[in-house]
């Protein structure tokens, strides 16, 4: 099992498949987890939310997600093996726990959305038990009644699609009342697999440029997490070298002066 540390957290490095197999046989012997997925985005907000950043170090299993946290990882001197993101894991989920008869629950979107995703996704996969959909459109008084509704389901992977840092905070209060041994946070994967907005093409997305095609399908939206957000993020990887390469250097003058003539 190999981990590596980027801006100050433990990302596993891991093929989308053996994620996928993995989250299947945990949700099977009932090991609990979280599991969020690190793109640049959310490096961003976790420099300026204290909350969001103590959800990502609080015992959490990290995917890193995109092209932009692959040139993070490469510019620290890490290859990852694969871009682990949500909405390419859930399909490969899907299987294993179809296979597996693992039950699934939704939660999150615009009311309608978890439910649709669930009937392409049961077609797709005949034998998939997903067992339990809500919208993310609920009154917080709301969340005790919603708890006991998927506990009460049997449901054992939870996703939860309330957008960065919603989810991951959401996830992060509420996990010790949730039974379910797997509990993800997956941004808008249920909008994409439901229909409802298109996704990239695959070679767009094998060249690391999904972002430009989610920009062009939402423009003012978007226009602040990559016009914007996308430089801001490259200056934090930048920094962070910088920094690394100063530290070394000091060591090593350290190391010489230390050095017996």
């Amino acid at each position: 099992m190999t981990y590596i540390h980027l801006f100050g957290l433990s990302i596993k490095d891991i093929t989308l498949d053996e994620a996928g197999a993995n989250i299947v046989a945990d949700a099977k012997r009932n090991n609990r987890c979280k599991v969020f997925f690190l793109n640049a985005h959310c490096i961003n907000v976790a420099a300026n939310d204290a909350n969001y950043l103590r959800a990502l170090q609080d015992r959490a299993l990290l995917y890193a997600d995109g092209s932009g946290m692959r040139q993070a990882a490469k510019l620290a001197g890490f290859w990852l093996k694969d871009n682990v993101n949500g909405t390419d894991l859930f399909p490969i989920i899907c299987r294993e726990a179809a296979r597996e008869q693992i039950n699934l629950a939704l939660l999150g979107a615009r009311p309608g959305i978890a439910q649709q995703c669930a009937d392409n996704m049961k077609k797709q996969f005949p034998h998939l038990n997903i067992v339990w959909t809500h919208d993310g459109y609920f009154h917080p008084n709301d969340a005790e009644s919603i708890i006991q509704s998927i506990n009460d389901s049997g449901a054992q992977i939870l996703l939860v699609a309330m957008g960065v840092p919603n989810q991951e905070l959401w996830i992060t209060h509420h996990a010790e009342k949730l039974q379910t041994p797997i509990i993800m946070g997956v941004g808008a994967l249920f909008d994409f697999y439901s229909g409802i907005m298109p996704r990239a093409p695959y070679f767009i997305r094998k060249l690391g440029l999904e972002w430009v095609f989610r920009l062009m399908m939402e423009p003012k939206r978007m226009f602040a997490r990559y016009v914007l957000g996308n430089p801001v993020f490259m200056m934090r990887v930048l920094w962070r070298r910088l920094k690394g390469k100063k530290i070394l250097q000091q060591q090593s003058l350290i190391h010489n002066i230390q050095q017996p003539r």
